[in-house]
């Protein structure tokens, strides 16, 4: 049992905000505890870091701890988790490994990773080509059967993958501008793995008869044959009532379009994956 649990049993757990303060004080104390890190930044991924989060250079200090010089700006914006979280994932992706550092770019992930699971905070981290990068988890059992597999599983459908993990990526940045972008990018996602899966060009709303008649190969009931139609329709109601006036339960929305472009994916690699196994 966690510390956290712990309390919980004594009828003295954390509100939201606890969490987050609990989750800044255990990962603070690691990074300022850390030891001879004159090697960890070099100054060009310093420079990276700065331009990539906007932060002003201390030009003066150019042999100067460029790993501590990080940390003070973690700290200077650890208001919000999520601000930090940004901040900490450009710190990651702005380093490159090599034998003379003391730390990995994963060990300062799994830092990270352990922080917040310690800390009873649901958030997953993804790794593409361009990087790491941090969304908020939903129910853990779907985030794993319908977001983390098929992640995995594109790596055979290399474009429906990058473009399925764009679409994670932004849904990690989601604000109340842009949510139809994410939904947006949804669709397309699942537009290129259905051109990758079925082949052709076509637009998404095109491939009804091949994913139909697919399915009925496969023996699956008509009833379930829909879930393609309904999302569709969802796409297109979401986008056009809700998103560009930013309606309240946007978020929650989001995270539904997410799970059932993932439920699909899901379903016909493992069709297919059957499909070649028989």
């Amino acid at each position: 049992m966690d510390w956290l649990d712990y309390r919980e049993k004594l009828g003295i757990g954390f509100n939201e905000q606890g969490k987050v303060k609990y989750f800044m004080i255990k990962i603070f104390n690691i990074l300022d505890a850390l030891e001879d890190m004159y090697q960890q930044i070099s100054y060009s991924e310093y420079v990276q870091f700065c331009s990539v989060t906007g932060t002003n250079m201390e030009y003066s200090e150019l042999y100067s701890d460029n790993y501590r010089l990080i940390v003070e700006v973690l700290h200077d914006h650890s208001q919000t988790l999520e601000e930090f979280l940004a901040y900490y994932i450009a710190f990651i992706n702005c380093q490159e490994d090599d034998n003379i550092k003391q730390l990995t770019c994963k060990n300062f992930k799994n830092l990270l990773c352990n922080c917040l699971n310690e800390s009873h905070i649901g958030y997953e981290i993804f790794e593409n080509e361009k990087g790491y990068y941090i969304f908020p988890r939903g129910v853990e059992e779907f985030d794993d059967a319908l977001v983390s597999e098929p992640l995995r599983w594109l790596a055979t459908y290399p474009e429906a993958e990058k473009a399925w993990s764009k679409a994670l990526k932004k849904y990690s940045e989601e604000d109340e501008d842009n949510a139809s972008e994410v939904a947006d990018l949804y669709r397309k996602a699942l537009e290129t793995f259905f051109k990758n899966f079925f082949g052709g060009g076509k637009a998404l709303e095109n491939y009804k008869i091949e994913y139909g008649n697919y399915l009925k190969a496969q023996g699956i009931p008509k009833e379930i044959a829909g879930n393609f139609e309904t999302l569709l329709q969802s796409y297109t109601n979401f986008i056009n009532n809700y998103a560009k006036h930013r309606d309240a339960t946007s978020n929650k929305v989001i995270e539904y379009l997410m799970y059932q472009t993932g439920n699909i994916i899901r379903l016909l690699i493992l069709l297919k994956e059957g499909e070649i196994e028989n």
